[in-house]
């Protein structure tokens, strides 16, 4: 089942629909001219990219999305905006196959303690203004023997959980949707979708590591702050917000 350009004509951003792309959201950089809310859509990426420089497994299946948004705010104001995006796909997710993943502070959606989706923000300057691409890949019908080795036991899809092939149509469009939802609470709402966002946290509660190049320090999860920092309490009592760098939970993605 292929994503299809006539599945979109009523969508409320401008969607256009790639057979393949080396990155959406290097595609969309490319085309940082774009207006706001333009949407690139593929099923399969050949170079596609995470967090701190990490590639990103695309194999066709999964429903890989980005979308250009143009918020006339600095960037100091958007430090919450992986975090609402993270909770616009979660409804996505529910909408299309009633679902509801967890998070994993700060960009991945889990289910059972495996990656179901990854979301990448970048921002780009440009000659129109600061503007946020905001990029996400969903395991959609994606088979595990597609997976490399060394994500296969933790990655898994939409349709290994729901136990049917899932249309990427319906769920790119619930995607599209729903970040349009979130682009219009950007600046508004960022309360209430971040004590979404905390509720759905499988980050927060956990011991964890914090890692930070080459250093691991220990930590517990307290929290989310008000710009979607995960509040953690070191070894020796203080309470310090964490927004950079990488949050590994004890039992998730190899951590014991």
């Amino acid at each position: 089942m292929r994503l299809r350009q006539n599945a979109f004509s009523d969508s409320p951003f401008p969607v256009q629909v790639l057979c393949e792309t080396d990155s959406t959201n290097d595609a969309l950089k490319r085309m940082r001219a774009a207006p706001h809310g333009t949407v690139l859509v593929t099923g399969r990426q050949t170079k596609g990219r995470g967090r701190l420089g990490r590639s990103f497994s695309s194999p066709e299946g999964g429903v890989y999305l980005s979308v250009l948004l143009r918020p006339n705010a600095p960037a100091d104001k958007l430090l919450h905006l992986t975090a609402m995006a993270a909770v616009a796909v979660r409804r996505a997710i529910n909408d299309c196959c009633g679902v509801a993943p967890e998070v994993k502070w700060t960009n991945d959606l889990v289910y059972g303690g495996r990656k179901l989706c990854g979301i990448l923000t970048e921002l780009v300057q440009t000659d129109g203004g600061l503007c946020a691409i905001v990029g996400i890949g969903v395991n959609c019908n994606t088979e595990p023997a597609q997976f490399p080795p060394e994500v296969r036991d933790i990655a898994i899809s939409l349709r290994e959980i729901t136990g049917q092939v899932v249309d990427p149509n319906d769920l790119a469009r619930c995607m599209v949707r729903r970040l349009f939802e979130m682009d219009a609470a950007l600046l508004t709402e960022k309360k209430a979708w971040l004590t979404e966002y905390a509720a759905a946290c499988v980050t927060v509660g956990k011991r964890v590591q914090v890692i930070s190049g080459a250093e691991r320090r220990p930590a517990f999860a307290e929290g989310i702050d008000e710009n979607g920092a995960l509040l953690v309490r070191w070894e020796n009592g203080e309470i310090a917000a964490v927004s950079t760098g990488e949050v590994s939970v004890r039992g998730m993605y190899g951590y014991v």
